[in-house]
């Protein structure tokens, strides 16, 4: 039996949802929590309407997606169970699996994807201009947004600047045009003003498809965002105010300290010591690690152990760094999990990116750009370790699935792009 379709009225609301989904990411705490719980609601009662039908003809290339975001949800259920761990250790997970309900959502009630690249560029620009504010009016020294964590609000404006340059080609022409670039620069202003140097070091991994594939719809106008990018990070080196240059030179100094002569004081030699730390928690428990509330318990045993020297290192509940604080805390189990999480989107993405015009290239590029944020923000920070950009990574990557399932068929996935109207594949009911 066919799907039947949703109401004009319903698809309205989608879109102003998505359009919603980037904006409540910065302008609220639980904003995105919300949204996410008003999608699984909706999709839920739309079961018995067919919402997941166009959804299971293309098992076959949503299968690791799911298995990476709901298998990470099991394996941390069994941890409970087995472990007698707090209620409270599923939350981060639950919003994982919970956020596979965005791609049954954008595929079913087809937003229009115009008003999602309004919303990202909006957050964009609205993150700048917090940053501003709260910078150059409240006298704060790193701006931290609505978030009020300075490190996850710049990694999240950088990724939402960056990401507006998919809606290059969609508003062309239009009066919308300037949006994506003011977007990408008011991004990139609130990472700077946020003193987040994590977030810097992900541009030398999007720059590379935003050239490979941006230029086959965006042409001339991706190269030159891409040659403007480059030159406000230039900018932004050069200009002693916005403290880049010090902060990279601190870096530096930091690491040399720390090598020459293991000085774990500082901000970049503490971190050292986490890495240090967590390979040892991992070598010592490679298989489950040492538990995910435990961290900071371990850090401590090492140090009676006379592994760790005494430093400001051991009041951190984190690695600060993904791929070390999933091998740490969850051993090569959930490690396994991460990189699913990764590299099943980025795969998916990258397929559709192959044959597709259109937003459905639009939205795939934004997703291989949001994973490699990701990635490279996690080299510095725990992303799958904090709530917000938790939720953020999985609505935006199952949201923007979603949008690369919208007016396909399963060639489109398989290798080749057959252009589909799917309002005509369901039937009325």
């Amino acid at each position: 039996m066919g799907a039947t379709l949703p109401s004009i009225g319903m698809e309205k609301l989608a879109t102003g949802i998505m359009f919603m989904m980037p904006v409540l990411a910065l302008s609220s705490s639980g904003g995105m929590s919300a949204a996410q719980l008003f999608i699984l609601l909706l999709c839920g009662w739309y079961v018995r309407k067919g919402c997941f039908d166009h959804c299971v003809q293309y098992h076959c290339q949503l299968a690791w997606i799911a298995l990476g975001f709901g298998g990470y949800f099991v394996v941390s259920l069994a941890r409970l169970l087995w472990f007698h761990q707090a209620i409270h250790t599923l939350d981060g997970p639950s919003r994982l699996l919970f956020a596979l309900s965005c791609i049954v959502f954008v595929a079913y009630f087809r937003p229009r994807i115009r008003w999602f690249w309004l919303g990202v560029c909006a957050a964009a620009i609205g993150s700048g201009a917090l940053a501003l504010c709260q910078h150059y009016v409240f006298g704060m020294s790193r701006a931290v947004g609505f978030t009020y964590h300075a490190i996850t609000f710049g990694d999240l404006a950088l990724a939402l600047g960056v990401m507006s340059l998919c809606a290059v080609a969609d508003f062309r022409g239009t009066r919308l045009a300037p949006l994506p670039i003011l977007a990408l620069l008011l991004g990139l202003l609130a990472s700077v003003l946020s003193e987040s140097r994590g977030s810097w070091v992900a541009l030398l991994f999007v720059v590379p498809p935003l050239l490979y594939y941006g230029r086959r719809t965006h042409a001339r106008g991706m190269l030159f965002a891409v040659a403007l990018m480059g030159v406000a990070v230039v900018l932004a080196y050069l200009i002693p105010a916005t403290s880049v240059a010090a902060r990279v030179h601190e870096a530096g100094m930091n690491a040399r300290l720390y090598f020459m002569n293991g000085d774990a004081s500082s901000s970049g030699g503490a971190r050292l010591e986490l890495w240090k730390a967590s390979w040892m928690m991992f070598v010592d428990h490679p298989w489950i690690g040492v538990g995910r509330e435990s961290f900071h318990d371990a850090l401590q045993i090492l140090l009676q152990q006379g592994r760790l020297q005494p430093s400001r290192a051991l009041i951190y509940a984190s690695s600060h760094n993904d791929v070390l604080n999933f091998l740490a805390t969850g051993g090569l189990v959930d490690f396994t999990f991460l990189l699913l999480m990764y590299f099943a989107p980025l795969c998916f993405f990258m397929s559709v990116l192959k044959r597709a015009r259109g937003d459905r290239h639009a939205a795939a590029l934004a997703g291989v750009i949001l994973i490699a944020c990701f990635f490279a923000f996690g080299l510095t920070d725990v992303m799958f370790w904090l709530m917000a950009p938790k939720i953020f990574y999985g609505m935006m990557v199952c949201g923007l699935i979603g949008f690369c399932l919208v007016g396909a068929d399963e060639g489109d996935l398989d290798g080749g792009l057959r252009s589909v109207d799917m309002r005509a594949a369901p039937t009325k009911g």
